[in-house]
């Protein structure tokens, strides 16, 4: 029976993984080399937009719907409003290419008291697993569809001439949570501190944290805990000689919720929304092109450069983010950014959750959730803490 555990790492993974411990009537004791507020961390710097991204492995579907769960009953708390955890955005994803179910792809279904079932098989559809959760509204439609839907939304995007213009035929409509990093990971460290099984927490830890899986076992022993949790993202590459794990790089600029705008007719255009594509001429599988609204702050972005080290953004990046923001409708002529952002997705073919047992202790991994850390935390945490024998 685990009575204490050692959680290491206080990203969006460690922290709700602490937080799950607790839940269960487990000691803790948190351990992290960086704050979590800290703005070089990818928990603090991502836009927070629940959707899986850069994450192949297919259990990421699983715990997205168990953190939706979550992040949809924040939002309909009563506290909600105040808080500014969650708010649900608005979202299109262009494409110049359809990629939605085709009329060949029904031909396995009937109708039955007035809706589609399946009679034979499952749907083909080159649509991801997550689209089909009714909570998030999704819609697969036509740039003439968007636009008409656009005079009874008003949200504010770029003009349909110009999308028309740059290629895109088809986009995607949905309605997901976008988490406020830095008050979400705020509140979790908060109740973590507060806990009366919480036993110590060092989230600024002296050379850098640890350096070895021995040490923290070394340290688990020494401090009574009889499990370890390891939610350091990327750096388990070193902690574990992981060389499947790798940083893929992204760059941001934040700008001011309040900041200068241009293109937008404020009568007909009157509310925020996320936009987002991976296709050219805008963007590409490398270098997307977004703007995420998240609490007091646009997040515009992007890249997803699998194996770059830089640690600064270049003047060439520079360029092209603010071109983006341009695009994105925020008027780049009168706002600056009001953050330059680097960090390093921890990528991996497959996230490593799972257990092993070393010299007595119970050691769980959780690590390697690429681009979908805030899509995924709250069903990775539950699921690693289940692995354990409580």
């Amino acid at each position: 029976m685990t009575s204490k555990a050692l959680v290491v790492g206080s990203g969006a993974i460690g922290l709700r993984t602490a937080l799950e411990l607790l839940r269960k009537n487990v000691s803790v004791i948190l351990r992290s080399a960086q704050h979590p507020l800290h703005p070089s961390t990818c928990s603090m710097g991502s836009g927070g937009l629940w959707m899986p991204y850069k994450c192949p492995d297919p259990r990421v579907n699983k715990w997205a719907k168990e953190t939706l769960d979550e992040l949809l009953d924040i939002h309909s708390s009563p506290d909600s409003a105040d808080d500014n955890l969650v708010e649900i955005v608005p979202t299109i994803f262009l494409s110049r290419t359809h990629q939605g179910p085709k009329l060949d792809d029904y031909k396995d279904f009937k109708v039955d008291d007035y809706h589609l079932v399946v009679s034979k098989g499952n749907l083909k559809s080159s649509l991801p697993e997550w689209t089909q959760d009714p909570r998030i509204c999704f819609q697969h439609l036509t740039i003439e569809m968007l636009a008409w839907q656009n005079q009874v939304l008003k949200l504010r995007i770029p003009s349909i001439e110009s999308i028309k213009d740059a290629g895109y035929k088809h986009g995607w409509l949905f309605r997901p949570p976008i988490v406020n990093a830095p008050r979400m990971l705020t509140k979790m460290l908060n109740e973590v501190l507060s806990h009366p099984l919480t036993h110590d927490v060092n989230v600024e830890m002296d050379q850098g944290g640890y350096h070895s899986l021995d040490d923290i076992l070394d340290d688990a022993r020494a401090l009574g805990c009889d499990a370890v949790f390891n939610c350091t993202g990327l750096g388990s590459s070193k902690l574990c000689s992981d060389d499947l794990l790798i940083p893929g790089r992204g760059i941001l600029f934040h700008y001011d919720r309040n900041c200068a705008r241009h293109g937008f007719d404020e009568a007909n255009m009157k509310y925020d929304a996320a936009i987002l594509t991976e296709d050219g001429p805008w963007g590409s599988l490398i270098d997307p092109i977004y703007i995420i609204p998240r609490g007091d702050v646009f997040v515009v972005g992007g890249s997803y450069h699998e194996g770059a080290a830089g640690t600064d953004i270049t003047e060439t990046e520079k360029k092209r983010l603010t071109e983006n923001a341009a695009l994105m409708g925020i008027d780049t002529s009168l706002s600056s950014p009001t953050l330059e952002w680097v960090g390093f997705r921890p990528a991996r073919p497959t996230i490593r959750l799972e257990k092993e047992n070393m010299h007595g202790v119970q050691v769980v991994h959780s690590y390697g959730h690429g681009g979908s850390g805030w899509t995924a935390y709250v069903g990775a945490a539950k699921n690693s803490v289940a692995l354990l024998d409580l």
